[in-house]
């Protein structure tokens, strides 16, 4: 069985992989973008539970809930869909991640953008087109 590491463990060694050419990207940039906020969300979400359950990751302790693993989520952005991990906590009754909450919703650029190419004579559909990622749905707000 494989050592259990955090998903911002993961996170940076694909970082790394990039930096270091091992790993060859269309768009190097966007996908540095990408990952860096990836990094920052895993392991803000980490430190919360951290703080959460009292104690690190897979440490044992005082028992105030438990770590369940991860589940995925998406953060629309002006580089496109960014897809993270975050930690599960159970057995802490009404525990709420404070760092996820704010992110919900639209982004201000993107909201921005979709503005502005109203603005400029593109149609609704035509802004809908824009912002519709390969699986169909559509990421404005």
């Amino acid at each position: 069985m494989g050592k259990k590491v955090p998903a911002s463990a993961t996170t940076r060694k694909r970082i790394e992989e990039l930096m270091d050419g091992s790993t060859v990207s269309a768009d190097a940039r966007s996908e540095l973008l990408k990952l860096a906020m990836r990094v920052f969300l895993e392991e803000a979400g980490e430190v919360e539970v951290r703080d959460a359950v009292g104690r690190e990751y897979y440490r044992h302790g005082e028992r105030r809930g438990h770590r369940t693993g991860y589940r995925p989520a998406r953060l629309a952005s002006a580089e496109g869909e960014i897809e993270f991990a975050v930690p599960q906590v159970r057995g802490i009754a009404g525990w709420r991640s404070q760092v996820r909450e704010p992110l919900a919703g639209r982004t201000e650029e993107l909201e921005r953008l979709a503005i502005e190419m109203y603005a400029r004579g593109l149609s609704v559909r035509d802004i809908e087109r824009a912002f519709t990622d390969r699986r169909g749905h559509c990421r404005p707000g």
